[in-house]
């Protein structure tokens, strides 16, 4: 599949609003995950006409009254004049300096700008960092002592809010009622020392959500890889900010879901079960959600063989070839 077909509907994509009918622009993220796939261009066309006519809203000022697409715009606009100058790691940076975390527009601005780095697209690029500055989350620092690793943060997170119930339809919505909660900060540790934060976390977020299929935890999968990703091509001296902005993330996400308890795992056989028949019945799937979470356990299942088999079985089951989890821990 060559790049060609991939970023002629990037820029196309243009033409629509940050915002489509009910959700966010999932679009360019499917169509990335599609393209790595190994999606031909009926299929990337198939997903891209369908979310044209059933999700895009039309960008820009035919957006009257919307100041969230405007400003999304206006700053699409001037950081693709910057980027082109100088690259994206000045804006990121400043995303850094100013605290903006990881989790804000429910974790979609950072999976976004993961994309566009592996595909190279610098408006797809500029898009992401502007939804990041337009949908600002700050997570007010911990302070409890800190801890060793992600499984003792979430443990400590359980014993607090275990349970805890959220109004509101949307993640971003639930996210900031967590980290404006008064006790938030007085419960949440200030920091934690482990040098693989980024695998714990993915670790973390895979068991979760194999355990309960929630929503918002498969946020949490797909962004800890996104996380990685562009982890991957930051200086050393970034690296504990943006580990610790992260964690942070991961451990609201963790608290807006009730934060149950992580169990020991049981995994299934997937003796019977091969890659090559998940990705084929997915690069014709429309579900954006299946695409991306699927694409995520394909790529981490590649990178990390011993986990191979766990990433198969999550991804199995999102493409309906696996029974779905039901039960009482299905949140």
């Amino acid at each position: 599949m060559i790049m060609h077909d991939l970023h002629h509907l990037l820029d196309a994509n243009r033409a629509f609003a940050l915002n489509g009918r009910g959700t966010t622009n999932h679009c360019p993220m499917a169509l990335h995950a599609l393209h790595e796939m190994g999606a031909n261009p009926r299929q990337l066309q198939q997903f891209f006409a369908h979310w044209q006519t059933n999700y895009a809203l039309p960008g820009g000022e035919q957006q009257q009254g919307d100041e969230e697409e405007l400003q999304f715009v206006r700053l699409r606009q001037q950081l693709a004049t910057r980027l082109a100058d100088e690259g994206w790691l000045p804006t990121f940076a400043t995303l850094l300096e100013q605290g903006l975390s990881p989790a804000g527009g429910a974790f979609h601005p950072l999976i976004r700008f993961a994309c566009a780095l592996e595909n190279g697209h610098l408006g797809e690029q500029a898009a992401a960092l502007a939804a990041w500055q337009c949908r600002p989350l700050r997570v007010p620092a911990g302070q409890r002592a800190p801890v060793q690793d992600i499984d003792t943060l979430l443990s400590a997170l359980a014993r607090q809010w275990e349970g805890a119930r959220w109004r509101g339809e949307w993640i971003t919505e639930r996210l900031r009622q967590v980290t404006d909660a008064p006790t938030w900060a007085s419960g949440l540790p200030s920091g934690v020392s482990s040098s693989d934060l980024l695998v714990q976390l993915a670790d973390a977020a895979l068991a979760l959500y194999w355990q309960t299929g929630n929503f918002t935890v498969l946020h949490m999968v797909t962004g800890s890889r996104a996380a990685a990703i562009v982890a991957s091509q930051l200086p050393a001296p970034w690296q504990a900010r943006w580990q610790t902005l992260m964690w942070q993330a991961v451990a609201a996400a963790y608290v807006t879901v009730g934060a149950p308890s992580l169990q020991t795992p049981v995994w299934p056989d997937t003796g019977k079960l091969s890659w090559q028949n998940v990705l084929a019945r997915v690069v014709e799937s429309l579900d954006d959600h299946v695409i991306k979470l699927v694409h995520c356990c394909w790529r981490e299942g590649l990178a990390r063989p011993l986990l191979a088999d766990r990433y198969l079985a999550v991804a199995a089951r999102a493409a309906g070839l696996l029974a779905p989890l039901t039960g009482p821990d299905a949140i």
